[in-house]
């Protein structure tokens, strides 16, 4: 084995990290910007939510939890973070949080609220994101489990569910919508709560079954209006809670310049649809309103959280979880954001903060692949004040002429520039990588 590890390292003398001279605490700061907008679509005001990782965004939701008229914002941890709800209040003071699953599944919570059983008070609707089991769990107002669950799909469907609830049939009492992620088929199921459960009142596939673009959807005006969630041509179609299951309605719609949608939502009797490019499109009037962040993407809902009689609408920062390659397995590394993603046939299988070139330096920008895996690479060059000896590294995966993806165990800070070219990685996330990637898959290095 040794002999093994001898032969396969290299020298790489040209573009190996710059070690840190002082110790630094912790990796970049991330944080998800929560905005509150009025009807003329302006920001209004708006506060910051410290997360442990940014990566996917929040998931969010807007219902009054108090019954005094005042509706509150409800938040979903992203992808990487402990399945964890947040209730605020309109000027961004937290109310409270729970989990709502085991702490160590680190795959995200997509949130809804609304009045199940129709008691006057709206309860907590959560679901896995993306590479969680289709586990739907209702909690209270105050969080506190009101009903243990039910698998809306096989429990071994991974990809994701999104979800939208709303009074279809005007009965007073909201039914609950499940709506598979990207990766999934498109069987849409509509579930009413009843003797204490919830049970399946409808089920259709809104396209053919293996069309797996994934759907988003809202639930208002006795309708549940639907569409694909990727790409960015697709329609939007209105579904009826009757026994024959038709779609009663379609709208096609076009989302420039983005990968897909991110949700849909009604207000004031309208339908709005968030994109991967961070705009809020008026389904109707297709007039769109743009909110550009460090994430890429927005998600929203609606509700008078400020207690004026007038509806806001409050607009979160998010990540699409897939991508336009739809290679079996791609690596983007995304040098504005300090950001590493992982793709297997366009959906997001990883991704964490890295380091990449300090100025005068540069990573290679453009197209690559991955070369070779390489167990051992010695780190040294330079001449006079500048010379440098690293040693031997573990873990590298080279994507270009003498630049890696790899283990520097002298950075303890990611998310910053640092290197003389190569890709900083943490230990935990380039053993994960490292095993993950083969040989010849595609790398993207973007600014």
């Amino acid at each position: 084995m040794q002999r093994f590890f001898i032969i396969l390292t290299v020298i790489s003398i040209l573009t190996a990290s710059f070690p840190i001279q002082t110790a630094l605490a912790a990796n970049r700061p991330q944080s998800i910007l929560v905005r509150i907008v009025g009807s003329d679509m302006a920001v209004r005001s708006s506060f910051s939510v410290v997360t442990a990782t940014d990566v996917g965004g929040m998931s969010v939701a807007v219902a009054d939890l108090g019954r005094d008229g005042t509706a509150e914002i409800i938040l979903g941890s992203g992808l990487g973070n402990e399945p964890r709800v947040h209730a605020y209040r309109g000027d961004g003071s937290e109310i409270g949080s729970f989990l709502a699953y085991d702490a160590a599944m680190g795959v995200g919570v997509n949130v809804a609220a609304c009045d199940l059983d129709g008691d006057g008070t709206n309860e907590i609707i959560t679901v896995p994101m993306r590479g969680g089991a289709s586990h739907v769990r209702v909690f209270d107002n105050f969080g506190k489990l009101a009903d243990a669950g039910f698998y809306a799909y096989a429990d071994t469907m991974m990809d994701g569910v999104n979800l939208a609830c709303g009074d279809m049939d005007g009965d007073g009492r909201a039914e609950l919508a499940t709506l598979p992620m990207v990766g999934a088929g498109p069987h849409i199921k509509i579930w009413k709560y009843s003797n204490a459960s919830m049970s399946l009142a409808q089920e259709l596939f809104l396209f053919d079954a293996t069309d797996t673009r994934g759907v988003v959807g809202a639930i208002g005006r006795n309708i549940l209006r639907v569409s694909a969630q990727r790409g960015k041509n697709h329609e939007t179609f209105d579904v009826k809670l009757s026994t024959d299951k038709k779609i009663v309605a379609s709208v096609p719609q076009n989302d420039d310049d983005a990968l897909g949608a991110t949700g849909m939502f009604f207000s004031n009797g309208r339908t709005y649809r968030t994109t991967s490019n961070a705009q809020v499109v008026d389904a109707d009037s297709f007039v769109r309103s743009s909110y550009a962040n460090d994430h890429g993407s927005i998600v929203a809902a609606a509700g008078d959280v400020d207690g004026d009689g007038r509806t806001e609408m409050i607009v979160v920062d998010s990540r699409v979880l897939y991508g336009g390659n739809t290679e079996e397995k791609s690596i983007v590394v995304d040098t504005s954001e300090q950001r590493l993603y992982a793709y297997n046939n366009g959906l997001v299988e990883g991704s964490f903060l890295i380091s990449t070139a300090r100025a005068p330096y540069q990573t290679p920008l453009g197209e690559h692949k991955i070369t070779a895996k390489v167990p051992l690479v010695h780190y040294a060059g330079g001449s006079g004040a500048e010379a440098y000896d690293l040693g031997w590294i573990p873990y590298n995966l080279r994507f270009y002429p003498h630049i890696y993806i790899h283990y520097a165990p002298w950075n303890t800070t990611f998310g910053y520039t640092l290197s003389h070219g190569c890709v900083n990685v943490s230990l935990e996330n380039i053993k994960w990588i490292y095993d993950w990637a083969g040989v010849g898959i595609p790398v993207t290095v973007q600014a």
